[in-house]
């Protein structure tokens, strides 16, 4: 109404966001002041499209998760914290706040791991360099542990982001991301299946490759996968869905499923870097404490610059190691599992009425 005030002549349509389809509707990104840094690691990749979800509330808290875990050290990610306060208080840098958010984890998980500035024996928790002892399996080396735990925070956050992939399919109706696809439900129950059974057989003694466990969930979904073009046109009651020949759909679909097989071994295998580089933050920590005390002890002045210097190095070489590494498995691991990208940023339309007016 202020509007139709300023200019009389100013109509304003409202339809459907589909309603043309020779255009798309434009996204824009509200969230709140601790998830907005994130936004720009989205913006980096690409913005959601308008029948997608907007992941960056999804961002913000897999990053700092993943960065606590591979950077956990109380002193060091308290100062981590102040630092990334400082550039978002005072100098205005978005990169600030994830630096907060990133320190306030690694600070958390180096109470887990009872790490402060490197010194491993002031706090109790899960010591990486020593051993746990567990009924029926005896004495277990926790570098190993954490290593097959970082596994199975992969293997949990890849079947997270295929449901997220179905959610989406639902909200753009794509019965290919729903059901058939390599990240929609016959991805889940193929993915989910295998694991079981090798995890049963290898662990427990429990043989689930039989003909009863195989076809229904490992052979039928392959399956479904392989002719997920033709049965999800079908689905959708496209009168083309005929037109796919046989050659084609088989030919295409064999070195797509070889392709998606490899991505669900190469994808799982490579969260092994989070507990690896939690490893190598011990190890690095291990040598200034060493160089400390040839340099004459903690106690000695030498000794305490060397401290101070170790840790501050160690903070941030590490600190950008485990960004980028971060990052990566944003952007390759989880992203390309259920995010298509492809949005057109909102960019409101201006007018100066004042100059029209007095124009």
């Amino acid at each position: 109404k202020k509007l139709r005030e300023l200019d009389p002549n100013l109509t304003v349509e409202i339809t459907a966001h589909d309603s043309d389809k020779r255009f798309q509707a434009p996204t824009k990104l509200k969230n709140n002041f601790i998830v907005k840094p994130f936004e720009m690691f989205v913006d980096m990749y690409g913005l959601p499209s308008y029948g997608e979800m907007d992941i960056t509330a999804f961002v913000a808290i897999t990053f700092t998760v993943l960065f606590g875990i591979m950077f956990g050290d109380l002193g060091q990610g308290l100062c981590l914290a102040l630092i990334g306060l400082v550039l978002a208080r005072w100098k205005g840098m978005w990169l600030g706040g994830i630096i907060t958010c990133c320190g306030l984890s690694g600070a958390l998980f180096g109470c887990v791991y009872g790490s402060v500035f490197g010194f491993e024996d002031i706090l109790p928790g899960f010591k990486i360099m020593e051993e746990t002892t567990f009924a029926g399996l005896g004495v277990v080396s926790n570098v190993l542990l954490l290593l097959v735990l970082s596994i199975c925070l992969g293997v949990f956050m890849l079947l997270l982001v295929m449901v997220i992939n179905i959610l989406n399919g639902i909200r753009q109706k794509n019965y290919e991301k729903i059901l058939f696809g390599p990240n929609g439900a016959a991805g889940i129950v193929f993915y989910a299946g295998l694991l079981t059974a090798a995890v049963s057989t290898l662990a427990f003694g429990v043989n689930l490759f039989t003909p009863a466990y195989v076809l229904p969930v490992l052979i039928l979904p392959l399956v479904l996968m392989l002719l997920r073009e033709p049965l999800s046109h079908l689905l959708a009651k496209n009168p083309h869905w005929r037109e796919f020949s046989v050659g084609e759909v088989l030919g295409t679909g064999f070195f797509e499923l070889f392709e998606t097989l490899l991505s669900y071994l190469t994808n799982t295998l490579s969260f092994m870097r989070v507990g690896a580089y939690a490893i190598t933050h011990v190890g690095l920590m291990l040598v200034v404490h060493m160089l400390a005390g040839l340099a004459g002890g903690v106690g000695g002045p030498a000794g305490i610059l060397i401290l101070v210097l170790g840790n501050a190095f160690v903070m941030g070489f590490e600190g950008l190691l485990v960004g980028i590494q971060v990052l990566r498995l944003e952007f390759y691991e989880l992203f390309g599992r259920f995010y298509d990208d492809g949005g057109i940023p909102f960019v409101p339309k201006k007018i100066d009425y004042a100059a029209r007016t007095n124009g």
